[in-house]
């Protein structure tokens, strides 16, 4: 192994998140989406089944920016792959709710990012990657207290 090439973490962070992005990238066109709407897809469709989704919910998952997730959000509405439901208890709350379409492109794009991660992790041992998830939590938390928490 060469030293050289492991001497900056946040470099090997972004090489790493790069591949990643590319496979999704790559996957999702397939279904003619991005592969931040797949993300964001996967993401409404699991995070719903425990609790309502709002943007906001959104944002600070995939640690975005507002603009940049309305932007995202409005792009997957015109498409018809989620709606906006209004709320109940605050008019101005609106939840984040799949559609038909969007559910049916979910299942096709889940199978991908099921693929992405067990070959990822392939041959690597539950120990590491419980010690990677850690270290990984422990550097994200570490960057946000630099940026401080409202930072995005």
């Amino acid at each position: 192994m060469d030293d050289w090439k492991h001497d900056h973490l946040g470099n090997q962070i972004i090489i790493l998140s790069n591949q990643v992005k590319h496979y999704l990238h790559q996957a999702a066109e397939v279904e003619g989406i991005s592969g931040s709407q797949s993300r964001i897809l996967h993401y409404i469709s699991e995070f719903s089944k425990k609790t309502e989704v709002y943007q906001k919910d959104v944002e600070e998952f995939f640690y975005l920016r507002r603009s940049t997730v309305t932007q995202t959000l409005q792009a997957m509405e015109k498409n018809g792959l989620i709606k906006r439901s209004s709320v109940a208890r605050d008019a101005r709350l609106k939840k984040l709710v799949l559609t038909d379409t969007g559910r049916e492109l979910h299942e096709k794009t889940k199978d991908m990012i099921d693929i992405l991660e067990e070959q990822t992790i392939e041959g690597i041992a539950k120990e590491d990657l419980d010690t990677f998830y850690r270290v990984i939590d422990q550097l994200k938390s570490n960057v946000k207290n630099m940026l401080g928490e409202t930072s995005c």
